[in-house]
């Protein structure tokens, strides 16, 4: 082989190690880029969204409106983003966060300082609307207009007042299954058949039935024979007495209460009641035998104590549990 077609080969290899090398380079600029658009995105979906007011928002629509030509190209859309833009002018609501807006369960704490100034139901409706008629009506002609990123960065506010209502729904949406499961679940107390019976009828009664939101009520309806209950030492002997309860039952729903986190000192329930008792003490008696003793209780979770009167009076203990399941 000659030396000039060795020196062209050469070339040729060379020719391609530098265009294998321009490629890689250009694929670890465009790696880097994308990499440092999410860091940027993220950047700002942990910061900036937290801080664009609903005064952001608004001056954001007036922009929107006017880059996309909603003016001429759509008269209805420009007409209806004004009216619901003039409903929401009150110079108060201005300073509040979209992050606090979309988050609209507002604490007791912050109502109470009146750091919160809550929307009436009017500007609620108004402020959702608009979002809808930004989401829907005005994102397509401004990036038709702008361009995608520049349309991005116009309506950011409005994406801060969406996550918010997602993250929000999602907070409900736990909390609502945690509320259940502390009433329903494994860990709930045990109800006998009449119970099942009674409050299955209750749900259609106000205090005790589902919010309109579908969120379980706190109360429920207690009917049980109790034949566990122990007098307090009297005469230095204590008794099993049997009683007959009703009364009802309130969830408590405060987070690190009830099942084993909360343990005894901080129950997922507490119980009060009536109690009726036999004239005589005895365990499986029944409690309209004679000349029946009547009383109250109260339960701080399993634990419960009561009080009945009459010649007889007593002070009873016991701890909730279910000689026959579902019985008593």
């Amino acid at each position: 082989m000659s030396a000039r077609r060795v020196g062209a080969l050469r070339v040729g290899a060379l020719r391609r190690r530098a265009s294998y090398l321009r490629v890689a380079v250009v694929f670890a600029a465009q790696l880097a880029l994308v990499t440092s658009v999410a860091s940027a995105q993220a950047t700002l979906d942990s910061s900036q969204f937290r801080q664009y007011t609903l005064g952001t928002l608004l001056e954001r629509t007036r922009v929107g409106d006017s880059l996309a030509s909603l003016r001429s190209a759509a008269p209805p859309v420009h007409a209806k983003l004004g009216e619901l833009s003039a409903r929401l002018a009150r110079p108060e609501l201005a300073r509040l966060t979209l992050w606090q807006l979309g988050d609209e369960h507002a604490s007791f704490v912050t109502v109470a300082r009146r750091r919160f100034v809550a929307l009436s139901p009017f500007e609620a409706a108004s402020l959702d609307t608009l979002a809808a008629i930004l989401e829907e009506e005005l994102a397509a002609p401004l990036s038709d207009a702008v361009g995608n990123d520049s349309a991005d960065r116009v309506l950011a506010p409005l994406d801060a007042f969406n996550a918010a209502r997602r993250e929000r729904s999602m907070a409900d949406s736990h909390e609502k299954l945690r509320r259940f499961e502390r009433k329903y679940g494994p860990e709930a107390p045990v109800r006998n058949i009449a119970e099942v019976a009674l409050n299955y009828a209750a749900q259609f009664v106000p205090g005790f039935q589902p919010s309109g939101e579908g969120w379980p009520s706190r109360a429920e309806l207690i009917a049980s024979y109790v034949p566990t209950y122990l007098s307090l030492p009297r005469d230095g002997r204590a008794q099993a007495v049997t009683v007959a309860e009703a009364g009802v039952r309130l969830y408590l729903w405060r987070e690190g209460w009830g099942g084993a986190e909360g343990g005894v000192l901080r129950p997922g329930f507490i119980s009060l009641g009536v109690v009726a008792a036999g004239e005589r003490d005895g365990a499986l008696g029944a409690p309209w035998q004679g000349a029946s003793r009547f009383g109250a209780f109260v339960g701080w979770g399993n634990a419960k104590i009561a009080v009945i009167g009459g010649r007889n009076t007593r002070v009873l203990v016991t701890r909730q549990v279910h000689v026959l399941p579902f019985v008593f």
